[in-house]
């Protein structure tokens, strides 16, 4: 099975949206590892890593996120082949502070 990874940051009316929590909720059904923060810039960042269709899942959904939600822009970096079994992010997905 393939794995990747992804770091991202998105920037738009991203805070107090609940983005976190649907970011964290969509990727615990896609079952995937990593973690989300709101950063002092007022963006939403974080990292995840697992298999490539879920991941390709969750950076479709970073692009709008939540209905309340107005994203602008959504800077990656992606790593198609991704040894997730390396990797040292949490599972399951969490919310940082």
């Amino acid at each position: 099975m393939s794995s990747s990874y992804i770091y991202f940051r998105v920037t738009g009316s991203v805070q107090g949206v609940t983005f976190r929590k649907s970011t964290m909720s969509e990727a615990h059904t896609l079952g995937l590892r990593g973690w989300v923060r709101n950063d002092s810039d007022g963006s939403v960042v974080g990292e995840a890593a697992g298999a490539a269709d879920p991941i390709a899942k969750l950076r479709t959904f970073l692009h709008t996120g939540p209905s309340h939600a107005h994203v602008e822009n959504v800077d990656m970096m992606y790593i198609k082949d991704h040894d997730v079994s390396t990797s040292s992010l949490p599972f399951p997905f969490e919310i940082r502070k």
